[in-house]
């Protein structure tokens, strides 16, 4: 029997919008980001590195200073940063980073290595920039349409010193200079920090949002997403979400698909799978606690889903 659930129709457009950025919270959590910094130095010009593709977002903080950084591979389109500005690359694309364009590119690899070793290099001349530039992981079997709706480069510009996005880079600042470490879990987790409030800042600054976050601003599109995270155990149907939405069946596929990037039905079990991998690989609930939460009638029926969404058994999962 479909539990029953209460009633959201009333809701005021305010309320929707903090709704809105509860679901968001709800999948920056269960997405596990996991921040680190992989270079922190004084620069003296000429200077630049390139970085390869990864399936990592990429943070860069211009602490003095200025300087440019391309992404599409070339030279002669690229963002010009200043003085207190933050990068992210949120899909790992390959692009490169100097004090200006047409630098001779090091690989940011052996840029890495000569800082571990204590010798790091363009350390000849004026220093002109610092320079700090960090990464975030995540696990890959926690794919959200999220991750996809984020643009190419993200830039953040006009960063007052009283702001929280910038005092928390001045205590990842001082944590590298008073223990002479790039990682330290304080430091890790000060940018993980970093990167949702920076991630917070382009939802709130930005009002003609695509892909999930233009859901997240979709009013009936949200109340759905809502009802979905705050109740992923109900034997949701379409006729059930579409009348808690006050919408036909037809609209809410067509406006669900066309914001979040999947049918209703589809993002339900992909969420599903998503809390199933997190909670066999981060808790130790057993599969049967598992399968009540997010929504199974039975550990056996998760257990096949899941093994046919990941390619592998929950055992599998938890024994790797």
């Amino acid at each position: 029997m479909v539990k029953k659930v209460s009633d959201r129709l009333n809701k005021s457009e305010n309320e929707l919008c903090d709704s809105g950025l509860n679901v968001l919270t709800d999948v920056l959590d269960t997405l596990r980001f996991r921040g680190s910094i992989f270079f922190r130095s004084e620069l003296a010009s000429p200077w630049g590195f390139s970085l390869e593709k990864l399936k990592n977002p990429r943070i860069h903080i211009m602490l003095n200073g200025g300087c440019c950084i391309g992404v599409d591979g070339t030279e002669d389109k690229f963002l010009k940063l200043k003085n207190m500005d933050i990068v992210i690359v949120p899909n790992g694309e390959m692009h490169w980073i100097a004090d200006q364009p047409g630098r001779k590119l090091t690989p940011s690899a052996q840029v890495s290595d000569t800082c571990n070793l204590i010798t790091p290099l363009f350390k000849e001349g004026d220093i002109t920039n610092k320079l700090i530039c960090g990464l975030i992981d995540f696990d890959e079997g926690l794919l959200h349409p999220i991750l996809d709706s984020l643009p190419s480069v993200l830039h953040f510009e006009d960063i007052k010193q009283d702001d929280p996005i910038w005092m928390t880079v001045l205590l990842i600042d001082a944590e590298t200079e008073q223990h002479h470490a790039r990682k330290t879990s304080i430091i890790d987790r000060l940018t993980e920090v970093l990167f949702l409030q920076l991630l917070n800042r382009h939802v709130i600054n930005n009002k003609e949002q695509t892909g999930y976050f233009a859901a997240l601003q979709h009013r009936q599109i949200n109340q759905a997403l809502e009802l979905i995270h705050q109740n992923p155990q109900y034997d949701w149907s379409l006729e059930l979400l579409a009348k808690q939405v006050n919408m036909s069946r037809a609209t809410l596929i067509r406006q669900f698909k066309s914001t979040v990037g999947v049918p209703p039905m589809a993002y339900i079990l992909n969420w599903r799978m998503i809390k199933t991998y997190n909670l066999l690989k981060y808790s130790s609930k057993t599969i049967d606690q598992i399968s009540e939460l997010v929504g199974f009638s039975t550990a056996r029926t998760l257990a096949k889903s899941f093994q046919r969404h990941y390619g592998l058994t929950p055992s599998e999962l938890r024994r790797g």
